[in-house]
């Protein structure tokens, strides 16, 4: 049976009180030196761009979260998050193959009700459409789910999928609220540790920066700009912002190993697995070129930025959008 100390006490992260008084107590010193250990291997892994997916305990977790408030480098707290994240669906998975009501335990212990009928867990709607909006993929769409009565019946696979996405909003809604200042001055005895960590990841991450070449950024489509936006803050774009940005880039001229260089900053960046991925993508092992999605894709997919922008409305394609500011800008 699934148990309390398998979850992120979220109790615990939102009170200054209480990591005030964790940090300061010599009994729990081990939690500090866990959390050290742990930002040292995350920034090391960073800069060899390797995955670092070390389960800790609630405590080294509630300390890490601060100490990176208190470090302030946003690429850094996204590949923690990322990180995190997919530790907890690994546990997740594999709690819910011991058995499936571990896993409608671990929603309700969240407060999400969730209950099974037939083997399927009956998630409710507004939980199910508040996080699917960066998974890919028709089991993710609203449309092709059963509903009934304000719930959605989802196999465990897709409800874990969920629950991944929930907890990145929860801990980056819970990371935001942190105060900066709060953060410094409960880790003021471990002032030129933190800044050791900020100044060796600082230094990784400006080699890992993106570098567009002779590609012009100015036309780009605002979906383009956002991913590649989102890239540079260390985020971690969805599978098919992934692929149009890639399949955007080639049919515009960028060479393979540029377009890898620029996913480097993605959180959860594996240099073998993008360029196997973009070789694929524009037909280099694959035989097929693969096209960006069409505009009415990306929108269905909450994938389209176009805001105010003229242009947007006029267009189907992305592609099209930057063959048009391309023709404007030589007129």
């Amino acid at each position: 049976m699934i148990h309390s100390k398998f979850f992120i006490d979220f109790n615990l992260l939102q009170s200054e009180e209480k990591l005030e008084n964790l940090v300061n107590s010599i009994g729990e010193r081990k939690y500090i030196i866990e959390s050290d250990n742990y930002l040292n291997g995350l920034i090391k892994k960073y800069a060899n761009n390797e995955k670092y997916n070390v389960s800790m305990s609630q405590n080294a977790f509630a300390i890490t979260l601060w100490t990176l408030k208190a470090i302030n480098q946003n690429a850094l707290t996204s590949r923690f998050i990322i990180d995190q994240r997919d530790v907890t669906e690994y546990n997740l998975t594999v709690e819910g193959k011991k058995e499936n009501e571990n896993i409608s335990t671990y929603c309700n212990m969240l407060g999400i009700e969730v209950s099974i009928v037939d083997n399927l867990f009956k998630t409710p709607f507004e939980f199910f459409i508040s996080n699917n909006k960066k998974i890919s993929g028709y089991k993710y769409r609203l449309i092709y789910q059963k509903l009934e009565s304000g719930y959605v019946y989802l196999e465990m696979d897709q409800l874990i999928h969920i629950l991944r996405e929930y907890f990145v909003k929860k801990i980056m809604d819970i990371y935001n609220k942190i105060n900066k200042n709060s953060a410094q001055t409960i880790f003021r005895q471990y002032g030129d540790k933190i800044e050791n960590y900020r100044e060796t990841f600082k230094e990784i991450n400006t080699k890992n920066q993106i570098n567009l070449g002779d590609v012009d950024f100015s036309i780009f489509p605002p979906c383009i700009k956002a991913y590649i936006t989102e890239i540079r803050d260390g985020g971690n774009p969805s599978h098919m912002a992934r692929l149009t940005l890639a399949t955007f880039l080639h049919h515009i001229g960028m060479p393979n190993e540029d377009i890898v260089k620029t996913f480097k900053g993605t959180a959860d960046f594996d240099e073998n697995s993008a360029t196997y991925q973009i070789n694929h993508l524009t037909g280099k092992i694959s035989g097929t070129e693969y096209s960006p999605p069409k505009c009415a894709t990306l929108r269905s997919n909450h994938l389209c930025y176009m805001g105010d922008d003229k242009l947007c409305p006029k267009i189907k394609h992305p592609l099209q959008y930057y063959e048009v500011k391309k023709k404007s800008k030589k007129s």
